[in-house]
């Protein structure tokens, strides 16, 4: 591992308390760009890479950018999708191998788990053995409910594959990624998901909170640092969960290698910036009533 890639600290491990009904609206970063919300008991799960193919070494589900083998963590994740006993509902944002990792997919898939993403995740969650009847897929734009949680599909753009065209024959589509935001009753989550940066991007003006990629890997069709800085200064109410990072042992790829202490600097009132220990959680409050 390069001493300059930035590592997340060493998980809270979580429990089946963590999946209860606190009376409140908490979010959970699960590592890389792995997250969890629990809104009054509903629990929703996002681009779960989540279990580990080796512990010793510790080997993740997700390849790397070569496709030839599967990359080591840095951290091991707070929870593992075999220790889910049960969870509302799962999101994709997109169909990449570090938003849905085979095993866990097949592990929440086996639980009973609903899954949730665009047409082209749906299609991608057929072929790796997900029911039908588990999958329901949506347009940019559409807003569904997850019991007390009403969600919007909100736009993203992706298409990194356009820069390897030797090496695949298909390029993602406008509505093939999306992101997702959260009303759980009087507080506001957003997850944009990968993407470059976007106009619409400036008008969930009413988040409370936003999981923020900060990756400074523009080839890869990711926002980039400096436009995920000017998107966070836009949306100056809302408090940022980093997210994306410190996981991957991979110092050497930038879309997995961005660090806190870069970033903070550059944020307008920076102690917005939540670095969250993964498993940790973080109790959202609506900007009208924090301290």
């Amino acid at each position: 591992m390069s001493s300059a890639q930035a590592k997340a600290q060493f998980p809270r491990f979580m429990t089946e308390e963590d999946f209860e009904n606190h009376n409140e609206v908490s979010v959970y970063w699960l590592t890389s760009a792995s997250v969890m919300i629990n809104s009054f008991g509903t629990t929703i799960l996002m681009d779960p890479v989540i279990t580990p193919t080796s512990e010793e070494p510790l080997i993740s589900e997700a390849m790397d950018d070569d496709q030839t083998g599967y990359m080591p963590l840095l951290v091991p994740p707070p929870i593992t999708a075999r220790e889910i006993k049960k969870v509302t509902a799962v999101l994709i944002t997109h169909a990449d191998v570090d938003h849905m990792g085979f095993l866990s997919i097949q592990a929440l898939q086996k639980g009973g788990a609903l899954f949730h993403g665009t047409p082209y995740v749906g299609k991608t969650l057929e072929e790796m053995g997900v029911p039908k009847e588990q999958i329901t897929t949506h347009r940019i734009g559409e807003r569904f409910a997850i019991e007390n949680v009403t969600v919007e599909v909100t736009d993203a753009i992706h298409p990194w594959q356009k820069y390897f065209p030797q090496v695949y024959d298909y390029v993602y589509q406008p509505g093939d990624c999306c992101g997702y935001k959260f009303t759980c009753g009087d507080v506001v989550i957003w997850n944009p998901g990968d993407s470059e940066l976007l106009e619409s991007h400036f008008t969930h003006t009413d988040a409370d909170l936003i999981f923020m990629d900060y990756s400074d890997d523009e080839m890869a069709c990711h926002m980039g640092k400096e436009a995920a800085v000017k998107l966070s200064n836009h949306l100056r109410d809302a408090r940022l969960v980093m997210y994306h990072w410190g996981t991957f042992d991979q110092p050497n790829v930038g879309w997995c290698n961005a660090d806190p202490e870069v970033i903070r600097p550059l944020i307008q009132d920076p102690d917005r910036l939540l670095v969250l220990r993964p498993g940790e959680k973080y109790v959202v409050h609506p900007r009208a009533h924090r301290e």
